[in-house]
């Protein structure tokens, strides 16, 4: 067995405990078997086949119900939401029973929505303190590391033409979604920069530079608007003394970037989206047309034809209708799209409802640590939400609404909101460990 699986078992093993005593870590579980899926990567073949993300996730569920028999009441409720993500996983098993044009098809990605919202749910839950919301990040960061590693270090992965494919995690394991993926990652990761210690600086220091290197071998040029309106949107939102530190984080990572841009193909690639049609290239040509398809498909079937009916069975008609004489089973290539075009125009109302609700409440906390005085904590903010502000922006050229990371985000920005709201005063009381709770709760310890 390679050096390689032998640390992630070892990790693995390590986690479980670990999440049983702090439910964090249980997140750190999960991000193990999502960013380094055995099924991923050239060590998978040694380590014996199992779901190891469907245990990861019933670990982290068994973490948060324990946390909740441990403390009773620990002053959090519900939000819009979480109330929203309710709505939205109604919406869709209504739409999926009574509207979806073949069920089964509908079948993987109705799960998802659900899977999706639980986990939405229970990394906000677990993030019990600030501590907690730093391991979370450290967690994803670790995980981009590995992958930036995989692909700069060991140079696993193939190119198509001048764009990076065939490695990843699930869900990305394509150019643009691992392009999306990193996009995300990215400011997360420079989070650690701002407030963490040694061993968080250090990590990103590392992570930030593979990130952003596998981000432009992906050559993604939504990726790269994401990228822009990312960087805008850190130093617009900014203000003050935050402005300051924004204009100087900002030009540190221009640098990397400028460093990074060594491939001539991928600048190219980029410049074609803002030419004429007759100089624009295939790949930017076929949006419109999967565009104007989807908008077709929407107007016949506004309240939603289930999960994957345009990618896998409407989609081809409506676009021969628009004229794609060579049309065949594809993804519409649109986020906003592929929402309502799944879970129809009320779908996407109540997704976009979820997420506009969680970057509201982390930009009303951000502005009062600014207006406070506080501004590490106020930079933290505003990576978490140019976080959340890149993917959108991205989703415009690619299905990036739907993903699991998109939950990540979201569960992210609503927790800080609540952390970072006030100046750090106390350290929170350890928790009752899983195997105490079980059996009684904190009156058992």
């Amino acid at each position: 067995m390679s050096l390689t699986a032998i640390v992630w078992v070892l990790l693995g093993v390590a986690l479980i405990p670990l999440s049983l005593k702090r439910p964090v870590w249980a997140v750190g579980l999960y991000m193990l078997t999502y960013f380094a899926a055995p099924q991923n990567w050239w060590w998978g073949d040694e380590v014996p086949e199992a779901r190891y993300a469907l245990y990861a996730g019933i670990i982290l569920l068994l973490a948060a119900i324990a946390h909740k028999v441990q403390s009773a009441d620990d002053g959090r409720r519900m939000t819009g939401a979480h109330k929203a993500a309710i709505l939205m996983c109604i919406n869709a098993t209504l739409v999926h029973q009574l509207f979806a044009v073949d069920r089964v098809i509908s079948a993987d990605t109705y799960v998802e929505c659900l899977k999706y919202s639980l986990l939405f749910y229970l990394i906000w839950y677990v993030i019990r303190d600030r501590k907690d919301f730093r391991t979370a990040i450290m967690s994803i960061a670790v995980g981009a590391f590995y992958i930036g590693w995989e692909v700069t270090i060991n140079e696993r992965g193939d190119f198509n033409g001048s764009r990076l494919e065939g490695v990843g995690a699930p869900g990305a394991d394509a150019a643009n979604s691992l392009a999306n993926l990193m996009l995300t990652c990215l400011p997360l990761v420079s989070s650690l920069l701002v407030d963490g210690k040694i061993r968080h600086k250090v990590v990103a220091i590392m992570a930030a530079p593979l990130v952003l290197n596998v981000l432009i071998l992906c050559n993604s040029r939504g990726a790269f608007l994401g990228l822009i309106g990312m960087a805008l949107a850190f130093l617009f939102i900014a203000r003050g003394r935050t402005r300051k530190k924004a204009i100087q984080s900002l030009a540190l990572g221009s640098v990397a970037l400028y460093l990074l841009l060594g491939n001539p193909k991928i600048l190219d690639r980029f410049t074609t989206t803002f030419v004429g049609s007759e100089q624009r290239d295939n790949s930017a040509a076929s949006r419109i047309v999967f565009w104007k398809a989807g908008l077709r498909q929407l107007n016949a079937y506004p309240l939603g034809a289930g999960g994957g009916s345009f990618k896998f069975n409407l989609g081809r008609a409506f676009r021969i209708e628009v004229g794609d004489v060579n049309a065949d089973n594809r993804a519409l290539h649109n986020g906003y799209l592929t929402e309502a075009t799944d879970w129809g125009i009320q779908g996407l109302i109540l997704k976009l409802t979820m997420f506009l609700m969680t970057l509201i409440a982390a930009y009303r906390t951000e502005e009062r640590c600014r207006r406070e005085g506080r501004t590490t904590e106020a930079i933290t903010g505003l990576c978490i939400m140019t976080a959340g502000i890149g993917l959108l922006i991205h989703a415009f050229f690619g299905s990036f609404l739907q993903p699991e990371w998109a939950y990540w985000v979201m569960a992210l920005m609503l927790r800080y909101s609540e952390l970072y709201k006030e100046p750090e005063t106390a350290v929170a009381a350890e928790p009752v460990p899983l195997t105490v709770a079980l059996q009684g709760g904190p009156q058992a310890a």
